[in-house]
C-alpha cells in the first residue's frame, strides 16, 4: 500500500511540473507553431495517462497478490502446537465473566486489525482454534451468562464469514484450508453449545469437515477428537432414549446403575448401533492421540474421552484395553498440566507458593478432578472394590484405608463448577 501511494504522488508531481513546463515555454513566444505545441502536450499526456495506468495496474496485480498469498502459512505447519503458556499468561481473568469478555475482545481484535492479508487471517483463525479448549471453561461455570456468551459468538461468526468472503472475492487460491478450518471451529463451538445445554442429539456439523485436508497438527487433533466425541453422543444419545433414562447423568452412580439394571431390555438393533458408533469414537480418539503425543495438553482430554467411551463399550462388548489404565494415563496428563500451570503462574513471583487464582487455573484444576470422580463412579459401579480395594484411591489414598471424614477433607473444592460437588456428595453416599 505504500508503494502505491508513493508511485500515485510521483506520477502526480510529474504532470504538474510538465504542464508547468508547457505553460512557461509557450510564453516565451520564440516562434513556436501553436498546432505543433499542442500536439506535442496532448500526446505528451497520453504517454503519462499510459505510464500511470500501466502502474496502477501493476500495483493492483501486486497488491491482490500479496493479499491472496499463502505460502508458509501457519495452518500449512506440520510442527505448530498450541503455546500454553502464551494462553495462561494472556488470559488472567479472576471469573468467567471478566474470561468471556477478554476472550472475545482479543478474538474481535485480531479479526479487526491482524487479517488483512490471507496469511494474517490464517493466524487469526489459528489463534482461534488454539482457543477452542477455553470456551468450556466459560460455558461450563456456574455463573455463566449464556445470553452474553451466545452474543459473542455470533458476533465473531459473522465477522468470520465477512473476512473470508472478502478475501475469496480477491482470490479463490489456496483458501482451502481457511475454508475446512472455518467449518471446523463452527462444528466445534456448535458441539459445545449442545452439550452446555445437556443436548446429547448432536447435529452432524462435524461430519460436513473434510478433515483428511486439514494440515496442522492441533486443527487435526481437535477434528479427530470432536469426531469422537460427536461418535460417543450419538451412541449414548441411542443408549439414553433405548432406556428412557431422561435428564439422569450418565456418568453420576445413579445413572450408571440404571444403565445396569436396564441395559439386558436393550433391544438387538440399538444395541449393535451403539456398538457402532462408541467403536467409531474410540478410533478417532486414537487417531487424535497419536497426532498429539508432543502435546502438553490434549492426550488429558482425549485420553478421558476415550476411557469412558471405552467403560460403556465394554459394557456390550469386550475389549482388550483397559478403560481405567487409560483414565489413569489422563488424571496424570491433567496433573502434569496443572502443575505446570502453577509453575507459568508463580514465575513473576517465585517467593510466593501460592499461584494466582485465575479461572482458567480453576477450570484445568475442574477438569482433572472432574476425571478422578468419574473413575470413582465408574469403579463404583463396576463393584472393583470387591475384588481389589486398592484400585479406588483419590490422590494417593487408598479409600479402604482412609476415613469417610479424612477423605472429605482430601477433596479439592471447585465452586464455580457445580457437577463436582455434587459427584463429591455422591461418592462419599455411596461409601457409608
Amino acid at each position: 500500500m505504500k508503494r502505491t501511494r508513493l508511485f500515485h504522488i510521483v506520477i502526480f508531481t510529474l504532470i504538474l511540473l510538465s504542464s508547468c513546463l508547457a505553460v512557461w515555454i509557450y510564453h516565451l513566444n520564440e516562434g513556436k507553431d501553436l498546432l505543433n505545441f499542442t500536439i506535442s502536450i496532448v500526446g505528451f499526456c497520453i504517454a503519462l495517462l499510459a505510464l500511470f495506468i500501466s502502474v496502477r495496474t501493476y500495483t493492483s496485480i501486486d497488491s491482490v497478490n500479496n493479499i491472496s498469498k499463502m505460502d508458509g502459512n501457519i495452518l500449512d505447519n506440520q510442527n505448530y502446537v498450541t503455546s500454553l503458556p502464551e494462553l495462561i499468561n494472556q488470559f488472567k481473568s479472576i471469573d468467567e465473566k471478566n474470561l468471556d469478555n477478554e476472550l472475545f475482545k482479543s478474538i474481535e481484535y485480531k479479526l479487526k486489525n491482524e487479517s488483512h492479508t490471507a496469511i494474517d487471517f490464517a493466524d487469526t483463525l489459528q489463534y482461534m482454534i488454539d482457543l477452542i479448549v477455553i470456551f468450556p471453561a466459560i460455558f461450563n461455570a456456574s455463573n455463566r451468562n449464556k445470553d452474553l456468551y451466545k452474543k459473542h459468538i455470533d458476533n465473531i461468526l459473522k465477522k468470520l464469514d465477512k473476512r473470508r468472503d472478502i478475501l475469496q472475492s480477491i482470490s479463490k487460491g489456496n483458501s482451502i484450508q481457511i475454508t475446512e478450518s472455518i467449518k471446523l471451529f463452527k462444528a466445534v463451538i456448535s458441539y459445545q453449545n449442545f452439550v452446555a445445554d445437556g443436548n446429547f442429539n448432536i447435529h452432524a456439523d462435524l461430519l460436513y469437515v473434510r478433515g483428511p485436508i486439514l494440515c496442522n497438527p492441533v486443527t487435526k487433533t481437535i477434528y479427530h477428537n470432536y469426531l469422537g466425541l460427536y461418535y460417543n453422543k450419538k451412541g449414548m444419545h441411542l443408549l439414553r432414549e433405548s432406556l428412557s433414562m431422561g435428564p439422569v447423568d450418565t456418568l453420576s452412580i445413579e445413572g450408571l446403575d440404571m444403565i445396569k439394571s436396564k441395559i439386558t431390555s436393550l433391544p438387538p438393533q440399538a444395541r449393535e448401533e451403539i456398538i457402532m458408533y462408541l467403536t467409531s469414537a474410540c478410533k478417532q480418539f486414537d487417531l487424535a492421540l497419536e497426532i498429539s503425543r508432543e502435546d502438553v495438553m490434549w492426550p488429558g482430554f482425549i485420553n478421558y474421552n476415550k476411557s469412558r467411551t471405552l467403560y460403556f463399550l465394554n459394557l456390550f462388548s469386550k475389549s482388550e484395553e483397559s478403560w481405567l489404565a487409560i483414565m489413569d494415563d489422563a488424571i496424570n496428563a491433567r496433573s502434569r498440566l496443572n502443575r505446570l500451570i502453577d509453575e507459568i503462574l508463580n514465575f513473576d513471583n517465585p517467593a510466593n507458593n501460592e499461584p494466582s487464582k485465575t479461572h482458567l487455573r480453576t477450570f484445568f484444576l475442574y477438569q482433572e478432578e472432574l476425571s478422578r470422580l468419574v473413575k470413582f463412579n465408574l469403579i463404583i459401579s463396576e463393584k472393583i472394590n470387591k475384588i481389589n480395594p486398592s484400585f479406588i484411591a483419590y490422590r494417593g489414598l487408598e479409600i479402604k484405608n482412609t476415613t469417610q471424614k479424612k477423605l472429605k477433607e482430601s477433596f479439592i473444592e471447585i465452586d464455580n463448577f457445580p457437577s463436582i460437588k455434587s459427584y463429591q456428595e455422591k461418592i462419599l453416599n455411596s461409601l457409608q
